[in-house]
C-alpha cells in the first residue's frame, strides 16, 4: 500500500554510495527507517531532506513486516530549512536530534507530541534569541514521555531529585540530588515557555544543561551518552 506521512528526520547513516537509511519519527506511524535511495550526481535536495530534525514527507510502500521502508519521494516541507544555515543553531540542532533520536526510540505514533517537537522546531527556526530554546524544549518534552517534574519548588522541597523526578525536602534524597540554586533554577525552566524573559547566570546554565541530559538518562533505560553534548557545551562558552 503507497502512503505519504509527514515525519521528522532523526538520523542518517550512509548504505552505499548513493544510498541512505534515514531513521525518522512520523506523524502517522512513530518510529521508522528508510532506505532512501538515488543519492548520486543529483542527490542536493534529497541530501538537503535528510539533514536531522528536517520536516519531510515521505512516500513510500508501506509493508508492515519490514524493518526498513523504502522511501519513493521525499521532500522537505516549508519552514524547516533554516536551521543548517547558523553555527548555534547548527550545534543546538545536532545535540536535539541526537536526544531525540536516543528518546523516541520505541515511541509508538502521538499526534500531539509530533505537532509539539514539529511547532517548536518552527518557533526556534523562526526566532533570534536561542539561549534558553534547547532547555525549555526538553523540559517540557518529558511531559509526553511521563516523567514531567513532580511538586515544585519552596522552602520545604527546595532540592530536585533526578533519579525520582520530584522536588524534595531531603539533600540525600538520592545521588542524583540537585542543589538548592540550581533546582530553584530548573524550577524558572518548568514554569517557562519560549515567550518568557529569562535571565539566568551562564554557568548555572550550563549545569541546568548537563543535569537534563542526566534526567532523560536516570529515566530512559539504555539512553547512553549523548555525543553532542560537549560541542554544545564548548559553543556556549565562547
Amino acid at each position: 500500500m503507497e502512503t505519504t506521512t509527514d515525519a521528522l528526520i532523526l538520523k542518517k547513516v550512509p548504505y552505499s554510495g548513493s544510498s541512505m537509511i534515514a531513521s525518522a519519527y512520523t506523524r502517522r506511524f512513530g518510529v521508522m527507517s528508510f532506505m532512501v535511495r538515488g543519492l548520486g550526481r543529483k542527490r542536493g535536495n534529497k541530501l538537503s531532506a535528510l539533514e536531522p530534525l528536517s520536516v519531510v514527507d515521505i512516500t513510500f510502500q508501506f509493508r508492515e513486516k519490514y524493518d526498513v521502508q523504502t522511501a519513493k519521494e521525499i521532500s522537505v516541507r516549508s519552514g524547516s530549512g533554516g536551521l543548517f544555515y547558523d553555527p548555534i543553531k547548527g550545534s543546538i540542532q545536532l545535540f536535539l536530534s541526537e536526544m531525540l533520536y536516543k528518546s523516541l526510540r520505541e515511541e509508538t505514533p502521538d499526534e500531539d507530541l509530533f505537532d509539539y517537537i514539529t511547532s517548536s522546531l518552527q518557533y526556534f527556526d523562526s526566532g533570534s534569541d536561542h539561549t534558553y530554546f534547547h532547555l525549555i524544549f526538553l523540559t517540557r518534552l518529558t511531559k509526553f514521555f511521563g516523567f514531567f517534574p513532580k511538586g515544585e519548588f519552596d522552602d520545604r522541597t527546595c532540592y530536585f531529585d533526578l533519579q525520582n523526578g520530584v522536588f524534595t525536602g531531603n539533600r540525600n534524597s538520592s545521588l542524583h540530588t540537585m542543589d538548592r540554586f540550581d533546582s530553584e533554577g530548573f524550577s524558572t525552566l518548568i514554569a517557562a515557555d519560549y515567550s518568557s524573559i529569562i535571565e539566568l547566570p551562564s554557568e548555572l546554565r550550563r549545569r541546568l544543561l548537563m543535569s537534563l541530559v542526566e534526567y532523560y538518562r536516570l529515566q530512559l533505560e539504555g539512553f547512553g551518552e549523548v555525543k553532542s553534548l560537549p560541542v554544545l557545551m564548548d559553543v556556549f562558552s565562547a
